[in-house]
């Protein structure tokens, strides 16, 4: 075709460009309207489609806020939540006494029985052994040391009077409410009162050791009653119509009790006794909720007893009741963790760990539902890295260098690392992996050393517990670089209680920070080689890493930690030449494999071999521990 004249140029370039145009706006349109007449569409112009409107979106978007990404808010708003039965909300207030003779387990026993029952009670308030006294509104009962004595060997015997375990639950819920007497009850027509604190204290013992064991044989139940039972006896059974009232009535007498209590050893008690009833708790849904609350606030803020006590029964909810229960159980004690973690307190180096190492044996208990929610969270963890890791966003930095976030993150290392060993947990490894190294990355310098020794103790520890291999070398080595002088003093505070997050200037002049570097240095090459020590491949492991030491050691001017670096040196060269010797003995290929895997098997088995017993000097002497985990 030859050369267009001027002319036709100017009648294409005013002319075609612009119907070009226009039949390029119009594509889209016609796509769809033909599709509709059609009543069918193509799919790659459906593609076609959405990538043209996704893209002009993108760049309409605003960039999403560190706010957006809330790490204990990533389950469903009604997750944690049991449903609460609304009939069976009646006022907590004392037990009819009379209604227990008529309408209980009574109907089931003769009448001469029930005759000789009522003569028992009857010649009881003969001998006022309760004493009785009358006034204008209210009858007020007192309960003396011979009268519990005798009540006590009612509800003890064969015929196990029901009437009389009424009256002690009704003595037993004074006791409970004393001086904590709830308001917006109406005063019941009968007062309940206690004669001194002997009986005060041995009706409570009594009720709290002897009720189980009551109920469980009015009701023909065994010792191993599930949930299932309970829930059928709940179906027109006149025994349980008449045990019911009372069951819920010591229920209701306990949680308060345990509320309310000044007293440690008494609610620990309380706790401890509640929990041999949790399967019960199957017929009262709004109670199971009150029991999870109160069990999970004594969990995380309570004194070690009674929080392992709290976290007992939680544990045996999640394991006795459904999934329901099991992920009320989990979201608010994972909730109330992270919020703990966020309030400083003197014992938190102590405690945090314990409440960790409890919610991760809960989650062990359902590995299922647990990888469901790990996977949630820890995306969450990571999609809030990667924000800082691309915009450095101050609100994002802050928000990863916080107790929250990495109390999440040491959560999950210890759920993995408890439970790689025999489970597909491998996503999450990794992904958990990436962030921890995302977190060293972000955070260098002198002044994060103890939050890049917390990730490399996280990447050593998962490395352990799965069997595979996580280099963590440069990681380390890195503190070896770090600009420090040795014309500051020694501090008066240990370097644990300065925050963990970001260290004070001052601090990196001081001797304490000098030694710590060294010491972490030391103390995490060593637990990572201790792992590898017996590996055909140590001595290429540990070359390059005894080759900075060395270097670090000919320019330090600290005598006291250059004998700490010589003596790591010279350890770990005699294993590297250990292993070097038995290497060059071995028969086998490099090819195979299952030679490899077994090669010192045997002597890393005793445990005698020089560099395990260094480690275990190191480990004793808590060479590295000046920094917590």
């Amino acid at each position: 075709m030859g050369k267009l004249g001027k002319k036709a140029r100017k009648f294409a370039k005013k002319n075609l460009q612009s119907v070009e145009k226009k039949n390029r706006k119009q594509k889209p349109f016609l796509k769809r309207k033909f599709a509709k007449r059609d009543g069918r569409r193509d799919a790659e112009d459906e593609e076609e489609e959405e990538k043209m409107i996704e893209q002009p979106l993108k760049k309409r978007c605003i960039e999403e806020s560190p706010k957006d990404i809330v790490i204990d808010a990533v389950f469903d708003k009604d997750e944690g939540v049991v449903v609460l039965d609304c009939g069976d909300s009646d006022s907590d207030g004392y037990l009819a006494e009379d209604s227990a003779v008529v309408n209980g387990t009574q109907g089931k026993i003769s009448e001469t029985e029930l005759k000789k029952q009522s003569r028992k009670l009857a010649r009881l308030n003969k001998k006022k052994l309760v004493d009785e006294t009358d006034s204008d509104t209210t009858k007020r009962k007192v309960l003396s040391g011979s009268a519990l004595s005798s009540f006590s060997n009612l509800v003890d015997d064969e015929e196990q009077s029901v009437q009389a375990l009424t009256s002690l639950l009704n003595w037993y819920r004074a006791a409970c409410h004393y001086g904590h007497e709830p308001s917006g009850i109406t005063s019941p027509d009968i007062c309940y009162d206690i004669e001194d604190s002997e009986t005060f204290a041995n009706v409570m013992i009594f009720v709290l050791q002897k009720a189980d064991h009551t109920f469980r044989s009015i009701l023909g139940l065994s010792g191993s009653a599930n949930k299932e039972k309970v829930l059928k006896l709940n179906n027109n059974n006149p025994k349980w119509d008449s045990v019911k009232p009372l069951i819920k009535s010591f229920f209701r007498s306990t949680i308060h009790l345990v509320k309310q209590a000044a007293d440690l050893e008494i609610t620990v008690f309380a706790l401890a006794q509640l929990r041999v009833y949790v399967v019960f708790f199957a017929a009262f849904p709004d109670l199971l909720n009150k029991l999870i609350k109160l069990s999970v606030d004594l969990w995380v803020t309570g004194e070690e007893t009674l929080s392992h006590q709290a976290f007992l029964i939680l544990k045996d909810i999640a394991m006795v009741f459904n999934s329901e229960s099991f992920d009320a159980c989990f979201v608010n004690m994972y909730k109330a963790f992270l919020h703990d973690c966020d309030i400083p307190k003197a014992n938190s180096e102590q405690r945090l760990p314990l409440l960790r190492d409890s919610l991760v044996e809960l989650c062990s208990q359902d590995m299922q539902k647990s990888y469901t929610k790990a996977s949630v969270s820890i995306t969450q963890l990571a999609k809030l890295l990667k924000m800082a890791l691309a915009t450095k966003n101050k609100e994002a930095v802050e928000k990863i260098h916080s107790e929250h976030y990495t109390s999440c993150l040491d959560l999950w290392v210890s759920f993995i690392a408890a439970n790689v060993q025999g489970n597909d947990l491998q996503s999450l490894l990794y992904t958990v992996i990436q962030v921890i190294n995302g977190v060293a990355t972000l955070f260098i310098g002198p002044r994060y050393l103890l939050l890049r020794v917390k990730c490399i103790r996280w990447l050593n520890h998962l490395s352990r517990a799965s069997g595979i291999f996580i280099p963590i070398a440069s990681l380390v080595l890195d503190m070896l670089e770090y600009k420090t002088t040795n014309d500051g003093e020694k501090q008066k505070k240990k370097l644990e209680a300065v925050s963990t997050v970001k260290l004070p200037k001052n601090w990196l002049k001081s001797q304490n920070f000098q030694e710590q570097c060294i010491f972490s240095v030391i103390e995490l090459l060593a637990n990572h080689f201790a792992q590898w020590s017996f590996h055909i491949s140590f001595p290429e492991l540990a070359t390059i890493s005894i080759m900075r030491l060395k270097k670090f050691n000919e320019r330090s001017t600290m005598e006291g930690l250059k004998r700490v670096v010589k003596r790591f040196i010279e350890q770990v060269e005699l294993n590297i030449e250990f292993v070097q010797m038995k290497r060059d003995e071995a028969a086998f290929s490099p090819n195979d494999q299952q030679a490899i895997e077994t090669f010192l098997q045997l002597e890393k088995r005793s445990k005698t071999a020089p560099y395990t017993q260094y480690y275990q000097n190191i480990v004793d002497k808590g060479l590295g521990t000046k920094v917590k985990k």
